[in-house]
C-alpha cells in the first residue's frame, strides 16, 4: 500500500476516500431443500503402492435404505482429523441429500486408512493419493465422472496440491481457510517461529490423526492393520519441522503457491480476514485470477479460522455473514451439474470491518484503488517527508503480551480475543496520521519499509497497524513481521506493495549498521471512521504468538535446542535522504 503529499493535507486526502457504491447482485447464496435422503457406505480404496485410503460414501437415495440408480457428481473432502471426528469438513450428508455423492476419505497414516506419515503431511505422495481418488472416484458406476472437493483448512490445501497434479475427473475445487506457502504462513513468519501455533498444531495434531475407525465391521481386520502401519515407525511431526528452520524443497514440496499456474480448474477461495491464513488466500487468489476462460472467485468474511462467534470469535459476530456451506455448494453444483442455474456472482466479495458491510468487485485489489505512501516522522504518520531523525527502544520480553490470544492460535485450538493495543503502548516505536476529516478505507495489503539498525546481531520487526479512537482506544486491524537476519529479499516475486524474502540463507546483522527491512503486512479490508487515526506501532517482541529466537532440531527429539535472541536497542531512522515509509493500498482514486 502507498501514497505521497503534503502533511495534513495527505491525511485529509487519505481520510476523502470512501467505500465505492457498487451494482445490485442476487441475495446472499442459500442451500437449497433437500430432494433426497441419503444412505452411506465405507470404502477401502487401494493406490498404487497398496495402501488402503478408507473412506465414507454418502450416495442420494429416495427411500433411505438403497442408494437411486443413475449417475450423480462426487464431491470429495480429504482429512487428516479424522472423518468420524473433528474432521474440519462440510457433512457428506447435506451433498447427498441434494443430488450430489459425499466422499471423505482419511489420508494415509491417519483414521482408518493404512500406511504412516513418515513422508509428512502434504507430501508428494499424499499428492499422489490425492490424483488416484478423484481417478477412483471419477469412475464409479454411480458417478457422473465429474468430481469437485471441499471443506477447509488441510481440507482446503489437499485441494489445491490434488489440482496441481491435474486428475482428469477434476472439475473444480473451493478450498476454504487454507494457506500457499507452509513456511510463511505455517511454520514461521518470515523466519520467525510461530510459536502459539506451532505448539497447539504440531503437538496435538499427530495424536489426533490416530484417532478415528472405520465403523463398517467387516473391515475390522483392515482397521486394526490401518493402526499397526500408523503407529510403527512414524517420525515425530514437530521435529520433521524443528529440523528445518529455513525455507526450502521440504516446505516448497508441500505449498500449493510454487505450481498453482498447473491448477486448470474453477476456484472458489473462500476466507476470513481474521484467519492465520488469510495471506494465502490472497496470494492463491492473485496467481490463479490470471486464468483467461477459467472461473476464479474470492470471497472473504470478517472472521477467523473457526468462524464467527463463540467459543473461538466471541467478539466477533455480526448479522450479515454469507452461508459459507451454501456458497461453497452453489459453486460445486454450477461447475458439477450440466444446465444447472447459478445466479452472477461478482469475482471478489469481501467484508469491509469497520463499515459492517460487503464490497463487491471484479479484481482484489479493488479496480478503485490505488497505493499511497506514508512517511514516519516522530511520532507521525504523514505524506510529508521530514528532516533526518531517529528513535530508538528497549527490546521488551513483555511486548506481546497484548495480542497473547490472536488469529494464529485460533488456527489450532484458542480463541481470538483481540485486547485494546494500549496494552503495549510502551514497547517499541508508535507513528499516528492526524484526526481523519472523512473515511479511510485500507482494501489490501500494506508494506513497511524500514531503515533501522539493532545493537544485536539478530532481532525481530513486527509492524502493527491499529484503529485508534477519540477515546484513545486501539483496535488491532492486521500486521507483518521479519527477522532481520531473513531480510534478504527475492527479486522476482517481490512486488512494492508486497515484498518477499528468500528465507533460505539467513545473515546476522551487524551492531549498529543500518539496513533497509521490507515487511508485507498482512491484507486487510478495513474502514477508519471520521475522527480516527491510523496508527503504526513497530516492537520486537510477541510472545507467546512468536518465538523470540529459534528452536533447532533433528529428526533426533532429545537434540532439539533453543537459541534466544539477545536483549538489544533498536533504532528506527525517520525522514532524510532515505526515509522509513508505508505503502497502503486504499480504496478510491487518487
Amino acid at each position: 500500500m502507498t501514497r505521497a503529499r503534503a502533511a495534513a493535507a495527505v491525511v485529509g486526502a487519505l481520510a476523502g476516500i470512501l467505500l465505492a457504491g457498487t451494482a445490485a447482485i442476487a441475495a446472499p447464496p442459500k442451500l437449497p431443500p433437500a430432494t433426497f435422503k441419503s444412505v452411506t457406505r465405507e470404502v477401502l480404496v487401494r493406490m498404487d503402492d497398496g495402501i488402503r485410503i478408507a473412506g465414507s460414501v454418502a450416495l442420494p437415495s429416495h427411500d433411505g435404505k438403497d442408494p437411486a440408480k443413475g449417475r450423480f457428481p462426487v464431491v470429495l473432502q480429504m482429512t487428516p482429523y479424522g472423518r468420524n471426528g473433528i474432521c474440519g469438513c462440510f457433512p457428506i450428508g447435506d451433498f447427498a441429500t441434494r443430488g450430489i455423492v459425499g466422499a471423505i476419505v482419511d489420508v494415509r497414516g491417519t483414521g482408518g486408512s493404512e500406511g504412516s506419515l513418515k513422508d509428512n503431511y502434504f507430501s508428494p505422495r499424499e499428492q499422489r493419493d490425492g490424483y488416484e481418488l478423484v481417478e477412483y472416484f471419477g469412475t464409479r458406476p454411480y458417478s457422473s465422472g465429474r468430481v469437485g472437493m471441499a471443506g477447509g483448512s488441510y481440507v482446503g490445501i489437499t485441494q489445491y496440491l490434488t489440482a496441481e497434479q491435474r486428475p482428469r475427473h477434476l472439475s473444480v475445487i473451493t478450498p476454504d481457510v487454507s494457506l500457499s506457502d507452509l513456511y510463511r504462513e505455517g511454520y514461521t513468519h518470515e523466519g520467525i517461529p510461530n510459536f502459539f501455533f506451532d505448539a497447539q498444531y504440531l503437538g496435538v495434531q499427530q495424536p489426533a490423526s490416530y484417532t478415528g475407525f472405520n465403523s463398517d465391521t467387516s473391515y475390522f481386520q483392515e482397521s486394526i492393520q490401518g493402526k499397526i502401519q500408523q503407529t510403527t515407525g512414524s517420525p515425530t511431526l514437530a521435529f520433521d519441522y524443528l529440523s528445518r528452520p529455513n525455507d526450502g524443497p521440504f516446505y516448497r514440496q508441500r505449498s500449493p503457491l510454487y505450481h498453482a499456474g498447473r491448477i486448470k480448474v474453477p476456484v472458489l477461495i473462500y476466507d476470513g480476514w481474521h484467519d492465520g491464513f488469510i495471506f494465502g488466500a490472497n496470494e492463491m487468489y492473485k496467481l490463479l485470477s490470471r486464468r483467461r476462460g477459467v472461473e476464479t472467485r474470492l470471497v472473504v468474511d470478517p472472521c477467523t479460522h473457526k468462524g464467527c462467534g463463540p467459543p473461538f470469535d466471541p467478539l466477533t459476530n455480526p448479522s450479515n455473514i454469507d452461508d459459507t456451506e451454501a456458497t461453497v455448494f452453489e459453486f460445486l453444483r454450477k461447475h458439477l451439474v450440466p444446465h444447472s442455474h447459478a445466479p452472477a456472482r461478482p469475482r471478489v466479495r469481501v467484508y469491509v470491518q469497520g463499515a459492517g458491510r460487503w464490497l463487491d468487485r471484479r479484481r482484489w485489489p479493488p479496480p478503485d484503488s490505488h497505493v499511497a505512501k506514508l512517511f514516519l516522522s516522530p511520532g507521525r504518520l504523514s505524506g510529508q517527508m521530514g528532516s533526518a531523525h531517529s528513535e530508538s527502544y528497549l527490546t521488551d520480553p513483555a511486548a506481546g503480551l497484548g495480542m497473547t490470544f490472536d488469529q494464529y492460535g485460533t488456527v489450532a485450538a484458542s480463541p481470538y480475543i483481540p485486547l485494546d493495543q494500549r496494552t503495549a503502548e510502551e514497547a517499541g516505536l508508535t507513528w499516528r496520521t492526524d484526526a481523519l476529516t472523512k473515511p479511510l478505507t485500507l482494501a489490501g495489503s500494506s508494506a513497511l519499509h524500514l531503515e533501522a539498525a539493532s545493537s544485536a546481531t539478530d532481532t525481530d520487526w513486527f509492524a502493527k497497524l491499529s484503529d485508534v479512537a477519540p477515546d484513545g482506544s486501539e483496535s488491532i486491524i492486521t500486521e507483518g513481521f521479519l527477522r532481520a537476519s531473513h531480510r534478504r529479499l527475492d527479486y522476482t516475486r517481490s512486488t512494492h506493495i508486497r515484498p518477499w524474502h528468500t528465507n533460505t540463507d539467513p545473515k546476522p546483522i551487524r551492531p549498529g549498521h543500518i539496513y533497509d527491512y521490507d515487511i508485507a503486512i498482512w491484507p486487510t479490508a478495513y474502514m477508519l471512521a471520521k475522527g480516527h487515526r491510523l496508527q503504526l506501532r513497530v516492537n520486537s517482541y510477541d510472545f507467546p504468538t512468536h518465538l523470540p529466537g529459534t528452536l533447532v532440531g533433528s529428526l533426533n527429539p532429545p537434540s532439539a535446542s533453543f537459541v534466544p535472541l539477545p536483549p538489544a536497542t533498536n533504532t528506527v531512522l525517520d525522514g532524510g535522504n532515505d526515509p522509513s515509509f508505508m505503502r497502503l493500498t486504499v480504496l478510491g482514486r487518487h
